[in-house]
Formats: structure tokens, sequence, C-alpha cells
């Protein structure tokens, strides 16, 4: 399946976790995100990757979207694709329009969790092979 976006969450110094886990936390600290383990676990022996599967809930339709995220070698964890992006229980899949509208809600949410906890991760976002995001240091 082909890439949505590029993600590099590369973990500072001092940090203390990898960036399925910055993934995971983020999740359980932004109301409208849900890690979904069970599907995680799924994808990751699917991908043969470590991996990670977040439910976002949203105002409209669908009013779920999940974010199916992989590491791009298991060898270094700092590179993560978004590769599903899926609407679950509904009939139609996302318009692209809708598509980008939810990884940028996405990128911004991951950016103001960073901003948030000084310390933890360097994020650099690339679309389509053209870097969007120059590298954003949290520090």
């Amino acid at each position: 399946m082909e890439t949505i976006v590029h993600i590099a969450l590369t973990p500072d110094e001092t940090a203390k976790l990898t960036p399925l886990e910055l993934l995971e936390d983020f999740a359980d600290a932004s109301p409208d995100w849900h890690y979904l383990e069970e599907e995680s676990n799924h994808y990751a022996e699917v991908k043969d990757v470590p991996a990670c599967v977040l439910r976002h809930r949203r105002d409209g339709t669908p009013p779920y979207v999940d974010f199916g995220f992989a590491s791009t070698d298991p060898g270094h964890l700092t590179d993560i694709e978004l590769i599903i992006l899926d609407a679950p229980d509904s009939e139609h899949s996302l318009e692209l329009e809708e598509r980008n509208a939810v990884v940028d809600a996405f990128l911004q949410e991951m950016r103001d969790y960073l901003n948030a906890r000084p310390g933890h991760a360097t994020l650099r976002v690339e679309k389509d092979d053209v870097p969007q995001e120059k590298t954003k240091k949290v520090t």
C-alpha cells in the first residue's frame, strides 16, 4: 500500500519513549484519540515491523477515522509511515480532500502535543515526497 505521509519522530537524548510509544501516549493524552492495542498488534504482525493504530473521533461523517502507522524498518524505529487511513463502519472511503484534512488535523494536534512536552522528540513530515514541514525541534 502506498504511503500517505512519512513521519520522522526522532527521540531527543533524554527521551524515554520510542516514536511508536509517543503515538500511544499522544492518544492517551488527547481526548479525541484512542490507541487500539489489538489492531496495532495485528497490523504489526501483518507488516512484520512495529506498528500502531490510532482511532480519531471527530465531528462529521464519518465520525471515526483510523490511522495505521508502521516503522519503515525494524532497525530504524524513528521513521514511521502513515499507511492506513480508514473510516471504519463507513460505506464509503474518504475523499482526497477529506483525507488531507484529517491528516493535517493529526499533524497539528501532534505538534501541539510535542510542544507541551519539551525534550521528547523532533518531528519531520513529508507528503508526496515533498517536504511540507521543516524539522521542528521541540526543546
